[in-house]
């Protein structure tokens, strides 16, 4: 019911369940009270609230109003302390990838802080993300098994490409298309002033503190080193995420690398 209530109003069903967790742990730690939520008792397991706050969200009406800017700006315009309670990256709800669960070895987390667009689970960060980048690009959907790094993916998507092109790229043209994608992105970021390194990561993101019971028990997820081995990876500088002109150049960004080593 909920997830058709955000369909129909609009809403991002991964933003909209955010912004109602969010919403009752304000309520929970008494930052939101009933007149704040015109009498919904927002708790955890109280499914009728959930959907009740879900149209208020939808419809704009009361509190729901500000919720409906999202996790970061309500929380600016709430305050007291409810901050803490806001995950996002850069303003952005996190999807329910939790990055420690998922590969905690790998730049998972980091994808959510550096990302040209941060906090999506459906984007990638480092060597990695070259492969992401080619699929997002053609409309292929991540879940149809092309993401899978196998000789069989390679050979799917190479003949895909060829077949629906005319062309005849090779897998590692493909790739250096893909890390094409991925340096524009990021530097389109820095023409305009942005630095990802300097997105606020929320504690929880990484897992800190850790959990002290369940599936991430004792888990946290080193972001940090995560993006100083992916900047290193991608020949980016570790402090101001300059792509080197090297790296530009040897990729075909010959106009880029004279805009951003003048």
């Amino acid at each position: 019911m909920v997830n058709d209530i955000c369909n129909r109003a609009g809403i991002d069903t991964i933003s909209g369940g955010t912004v109602i967790s969010f919403a009752i742990e304000l309520y929970e730690n008494s930052i939101l009270t009933k007149k704040d939520t015109d009498g919904i008792e927002l708790k955890w397991g109280n499914h009728q609230a959930i959907v009740a706050m879900t149209e208020k969200v939808g419809k704009r009406e009361g509190i729901g109003d500000i919720l409906a800017e999202g996790v970061k700006i309500a929380a600016e315009k709430i305050g007291n302390g409810s901050e803490k309670f806001a995950v996002h990256l850069g303003g952005q709800e996190l999807g329910m990838h939790d990055p420690k669960l998922i590969r905690p070895s790998q730049p998972d987390a980091a994808r959510y802080q550096m990302d040209a667009t941060p906090g999506r689970h459906t984007a990638s960060f480092g060597p990695d993300s070259f492969r992401t980048h080619i699929i997002n690009s053609a409309g292929l959907c991540l879940f149809s098994g092309f993401r899978a790094a196998t000789p069989e993916f390679d050979k799917r998507l190479v003949g895909l490409f060829n077949a629906v092109t005319g062309w005849n790229y090779t897998l590692n043209e493909l790739l250096m298309a893909g890390e094409r994608i991925a340096n524009l992105r990021h530097v389109f970021n820095l023409r305009e002033g942005i630095n990802e390194l300097k997105w606020s990561v929320h504690p929880r993101i990484a897992g800190k503190p850790p959990q002290p019971a369940g599936p991430l028990a004792n888990v946290t997820a080193d972001i940090e080193a995560q993006v100083y081995w992916c900047l290193g990876a991608l020949d980016w500088d570790r402090v101001t995420t300059k792509p080197s002109k090297g790296k530009l150049l040897s990729l075909g960004l010959e106009d880029v690398a004279k805009d951003l080593w003048p």
